[in-house]
């Protein structure tokens, strides 16, 4: 139960950085947003998913946009795949290298909640997700 309200609530609280103003309504909004999630969770994870997916495909169709527009500015930042790119990085900077290894730590555990939904979504949808989205980056 505290993991959907920590993401709801790390979600909404977006909206004070958009928008200042509406800083006193995050709490608000998500207890309304998990509250309608609990309310509709009765009628399956069916219905959940169908709301839900195309949000997130929309969300993650942004994200990559905006991903792709940036490095095109930017192209320089392709050299953080070269491994001798990371080697130089950890011997020259160790303080920053481990904070930043620590970061890629929380993101692989994060995807560990993809693996979680397999009961949510199944098997297949998700190794389809991993080939076709994750993998050929």
């Amino acid at each position: 139960m505290i993991t959907p309200a920590i993401s709801v609530l790390s979600a909404v609280a977006g909206l004070k950085v958009a928008v200042p103003s509406l800083g006193s309504l995050v709490l608000p909004i998500t207890v309304a947003v998990l509250t309608m999630l609990f309310a509709i969770q009765h009628f399956g994870t069916r219905l959940v998913g169908s709301l839900f997916g195309p949000v997130m495909a929309i969300w993650f169709g942004v994200l990559a946009v905006i991903g792709v527009v940036e490095i095109a500015k930017h192209p320089d930042v392709v050299r953080a795949l070269s491994p001798t790119y990371g080697a130089q990085f950890l011997l020259n900077r160790p303080g920053v290298a481990f904070i930043a290894l620590g970061s890629v730590v929380l993101a692989v555990t994060g995807a560990e909640a993809l693996y979680a939904d397999m009961g949510h979504f199944g098997r297949a949808p998700i190794r389809r997700a991993w080939f076709v989205l994750v993998f050929p980056r």
